[in-house]
């Protein structure tokens, strides 16, 4: 008797210290993702403020996670919610495709927001020549993507014979999403010639990367991209254009 009651006391024990660590596992895993997001939200409010031919420093002030190793090579960095880059392709990545979908709904209705985002320069002269900058986000049943970069000119590959004079000034496109889970992206290509409220199209929705949002559409993802895209005749395939706005 008196060994089956140690047994039990150890059995309860260990349930107990179990459901601890699970508790405990999943706050942490909560606050590095608020933490992760709260930098991240810095970060993209400094790389929208970079201008061509700023110096190479400003990216490194507005990108501390990276540092430029040389100059004169190209920049990359890479960010991932949470804790990082081993939670996304280390963990999940060994989960099997057919379990891969309803994994991520069920992490991303505890919290656990998906969430990734690419820096990529080209420095020269110690001065900064293009900017370029893809953000990945996890949201609803689908994926959502934005997707901008900064050039001293609007690179040959967005003009054609029919580019207006707007969209040589500030080149916008559509893309899809083929990675599970799929979705859509929108692609601004800005030049220093680009006004004021085209280079503010580039600005991404911080809210989109916290825990439990409710970012669902890819207006919601760069909400001011609405006006110029109404203004161009284009319309969101998610979203009603704002014209009441205007």
């Amino acid at each position: 008797m008196r060994l089956r009651r140690r047994w039990l006391r150890v059995l309860i024990l260990s349930i107990a210290l179990l459901f601890a660590i699970l508790v405990m596992s999943y706050i942490s895993t909560l606050i590095a993702h608020a933490v992760s997001a709260r930098r991240v939200s810095k970060m993209l409010d400094a790389l929208e403020a970079i201008r061509i031919g700023d110096s190479a420093s400003s990216l490194e002030r507005a990108v501390p996670q990276c540092t430029l190793n040389q100059m004169e090579e190209p920049y990359h960095c890479e960010i991932f919610a949470g804790w990082g880059r081993w939670q996304w392709q280390g963990v999940l990545a060994h989960i099997p495709s057919e379990h891969y979908l309803p994994a991520i709904w069920k992490l991303r209705r505890l919290g656990i927001q998906p969430w990734y985002i690419s820096v990529d320069a080209s420095v020269r002269d110690g001065r900064i020549r293009n900017l370029h900058l893809f953000a990945f986000v996890v949201a609803g049943r689908k994926s959502l993507g934005a997707e901008w970069e900064l050039n001293e000119t609007l690179p040959q590959r967005f003009i054609e014979s029919s580019t207006t004079a707007d969209e040589r000034r500030t080149s916008i496109s559509f893309y899809s999403i083929t990675s599970l889970p799929g979705g859509k992206g929108i692609h601004i290509a800005a030049t220093p010639d680009s006004e004021p409220r085209e280079s503010q199209a580039r600005h991404i929705n911080q809210a989109c990367l916290r825990s439990f949002n409710r970012c669902e559409e890819l207006c919601q993802l760069l909400p001011d991209a609405i006006s110029v895209l109404d203004d161009r005749g284009w319309h969101w395939a998610d979203c009603v254009p704002r014209t009441s706005d205007r």
